[in-house]
């Protein structure tokens, strides 16, 4: 059996808010909630486009279904987190196994 991510690997804590969908007036979305002993990995790009430059912000949040605490579920693709005043967006969430196809953990993709 693979253990879980220690909690000292999982420093932080975020805010998360559902995507609900689009209610016909704009996106919606649930309540904050708070996960907590969660690992996020900001990294910060330079593109240069045709106008200039762009600054974008991605960053990667691991979330150890043993030891983080707050998801009852995947997150949902759009939904908000909220990390050190900067906000971001789900972009994908990899399921990732241990043993008999377990889930593990989430790697979620932000931008």
């Amino acid at each position: 059996m693979i253990k879980p991510i220690p909690k000292r690997l999982l420093p932080h804590n975020c805010i998360y808010k559902k995507y609900l969908g689009n209610n016909g007036e704009g996106d919606e979305w649930d309540k904050e909630i708070t996960l907590k002993f969660v690992k996020i990995e900001e990294k910060t790009q330079l593109k240069v486009t045709s106008n200039g430059r762009e600054v974008v912000g991605n960053a990667r949040l691991f979330y150890d279904l043993t030891n983080s605490k707050g998801l009852s579920n995947k997150p949902v693709g759009n939904s908000k987190i909220i990390f050190k005043g900067h906000e971001y967006r789900v972009v994908d969430t990899d399921v990732l196994c241990g043993e008999e196809d377990n889930p593990h953990h989430y790697e979620v993709m932000l931008k």
